[in-house]
Formats: C-alpha cells, sequence, structure tokens
C-alpha cells in the first residue's frame, strides 16, 4: 500500500484546510530533516501485519525549518502519516481534534459491520531511534479514553520511516455517544 499525504483533505474532508496545511508541511519537513525525498520506501505495521510501501509527499522549502518547533514538526508530521494509513486501512474519518483530559488527539468515526463506530486515535512520533517504546506508551494512555468503541495508538519513525498503529481492546462505551465539537 502506498502512502500519498497529499490526499489527506481528501480522506478526512472534517480537517480544516490550514490545519492540514500545517501538518503536511511539517511532515516534509520531518522526511526531509532525515535526508528522504518523496517516494521513499516505509515499512507498516498495523496491528502486527508488516508491510511495506512508497511514501509520497510534496515537498517543502528546507530554508523555513528554522521558524518550526523542532517537536511540533515531529508531532504533526506523525499525525499526518498516521491519519492517512489510518483511513486507507479502515477506512476511519475525523470528526473532530480530542482535548488533552480525553487521552487522545483525534476522534475518528466510520460505517463498520454493525453500523457506526467511534474510535480515539492517540499519536507519536519520533525523529531518530526506536518507536516500540513509544508505542507501547501511547496504548496505555489511550486505552484510558472513553465512551468510544475502539482505542487506537500510532507511532511514526522518521530517521528510517516506518509507522505502527495498534488497537487496545477495552470495553465498549456507554449509551453516552462523545461530543462531535466543541465551541
Amino acid at each position: 500500500m502506498n502512502i500519498d499525504l497529499k490526499k489527506l483533505r481528501d480522506m478526512h474532508p472534517e480537517l480544516p484546510v490550514d490545519v492540514a496545511v500545517i501538518m503536511l508541511v511539517r511532515a516534509a519537513l520531518a522526511l526531509q530533516r532525515n535526508g528522504h525525498a518523496s517516494g521513499v520506501e516505509i515499512s507498516r505495521q498495523v496491528e502486527r501485519v508488516a508491510s511495506k510501501g512508497l511514501l509520497f509527499w510534496k515537498s517543502a522549502d528546507m530554508t523555513t525549518i528554522a521558524q518550526h518547533d523542532t517537536n511540533r514538526i515531529t508531532e504533526d508530521g506523525a499525525e499526518a502519516v498516521t491519519l492517512v494509513v489510518m483511513h486507507k486501512h479502515q477506512e476511519w474519518r475525523i470528526v473532530r481534534r480530542m482535548q488533552r483530559e480525553e487521552f487522545a488527539d483525534w476522534l475518528l468515526e466510520r460505517e463498520g459491520e454493525t453500523g457506526s463506530e467511534i474510535a480515539a486515535l492517540e499519536v507519536s512520533g519520533v525523529d531518530r531511534g526506536s518507536i516500540a517504546s513509544r508505542l507501547t506508551e501511547k496504548l496505555s494512555q489511550v486505552a484510558k479514553s472513553k465512551d468510544v468503541d475502539q482505542r487506537w495508538a500510532g507511532v511514526v519513525g522518521f530517521e528510517l520511516p516506518i509507522t505502527a498503529i495498534e488497537s487496545r481492546k477495552r470495553g465498549k462505551r456507554g449509551k453516552r455517544r462523545p461530543k462531535r465539537a466543541r465551541h
């Protein structure tokens, strides 16, 4: 499965354009600062099933990298990659950004076999090094999310492009539906 980051907004139409643009720029910066060019091979593990594909993106102007927070480059870039993979893997779509006290980054929705399903997604990125311990941390964090059908964590490593996405099984949500938007 190839991953084309330019399709992020097509996959997640609720994602505001300005948020998508900054996520895509930062994903490009994260990849390019590690010496990668569009079309690089990426390893994927979704629910511990490994595969490889190519990762494509619109190049970013590296002369602007000093104007971005280093950690935001990694985190926003990881979110862009993970959201595209989540959509391609199981057609999840963004409902809204979750808040810190909800223990996840994104509330997602999809049509499942038995109707609409809701998921919490926690994402993290690693600029250099292994992603294994970070995935364990994020799975523990997202397990605390309430009122969702599924809990997912995704971690992206940019040194040798890799993404790992796993779900954490923990009871069904109650009768109360999660809030769709915060005003």
